[in-house]
């Protein structure tokens, strides 16, 4: 395995059930990969859904590639797959985590989706300053750190905290999507899809505040949320006591859309 990839990684795109008509589109988080959601792609595949998970531009392959990356190609990404998605499907619902939890965010605020559930969407980082300040000055000089380097792994254990995708932090790809964070933050007004938010009090990469965050900006009349304490950040990649009632939340919210 590559040195610059954890072993929660996963290169591949995954479809299932093409031909139904009721359409799940999945999205990953930030500098992770389909590995991410893919539990719950086959958790819902096995449902007769049709379930698509695509790496997003600059993940599922190199952090150079990341890197490179600019945060409007994420959200033409995402723009793309769920009119495809719509093209063939009698409805969607958009399913995301992280990163991938504001991009289901954003979606919502350009097309009437039928459903969109965001779990451990981050629009306030952990250390804003650092993200905010300091990055945008030094990513320019300094591509890349080790996800473990801020950590001692007793404290990473301890707190949940494991690493999903590259096992660096691409620093101008973090610069992009603080600028994502922002652009997408200006329109949480206009979403008027049902929506389900989950996250974690433990969570150690969104703080937990971030819930708050999305709820004062959201108007839309059909909002949902589910607060998990076993879980951390990455909600659909569970294992924790807590993952049978995420899961149970996610098909009750599915099941009142689709049927």
């Amino acid at each position: 395995m590559s040195k610059n990839i954890s072993d929660k990684f996963d290169p591949d795109n995954y479809l299932f059930n093409p031909n139904s008509k009721l359409g799940i589109f999945l999205i990953h988080g930030f500098s992770s990969s389909t590995y991410e959601v893919k539990k719950l792609a086959i958790h819902l595949s096995k449902k007769g859904y049709k379930v698509r998970a695509d790496n997003l531009p600059g993940h599922g392959t190199t952090v150079e590639d990341c890197n490179s990356t600019k945060y409007h190609e994420w959200l033409t990404a995402v723009e793309t797959g769920v009119a495809e998605m719509y093209s063939e499907c009698d409805k969607v619902i958009v399913i995301g985590v992280s990163m991938g939890g504001v991009l289901s965010l954003h979606l919502g605020s350009l097309f009437p989706l039928d459903g969109i559930i965001s779990a451990s969407a981050l629009f306030k980082f952990k250390n804003e300053f650092n993200v905010r300040i300091m990055n945008r000055i030094f990513n320019k000089f300094k591509k890349t750190v080790p996800k473990k380097s801020t950590f001692n792994p007793d404290h990473v254990k301890a707190q949940n905290i494991q690493f999903y995708g590259y096992n660096q932090y691409p620093l101008c790809a973090l610069n992009e999507m603080r600028k994502m964070v922002d652009y997408v933050k200006l329109s949480l007004n206009k979403i008027s899809s049902p929506v389900l938010l989950i996250h974690s009090t433990i969570d150690q990469t969104a703080p937990f505040e971030n819930l708050g965050i999305i709820k004062e900006h959201l108007k839309t009349e059909n909002l949902d949320t589910l607060v998990v304490n076993q879980t951390g950040h990455n909600i659909y990649d569970s294992d924790k006591e807590d993952k049978q009632i995420i899961f149970d939340k996610i098909d009750q919210f599915i099941y009142e859309i689709f049927c």
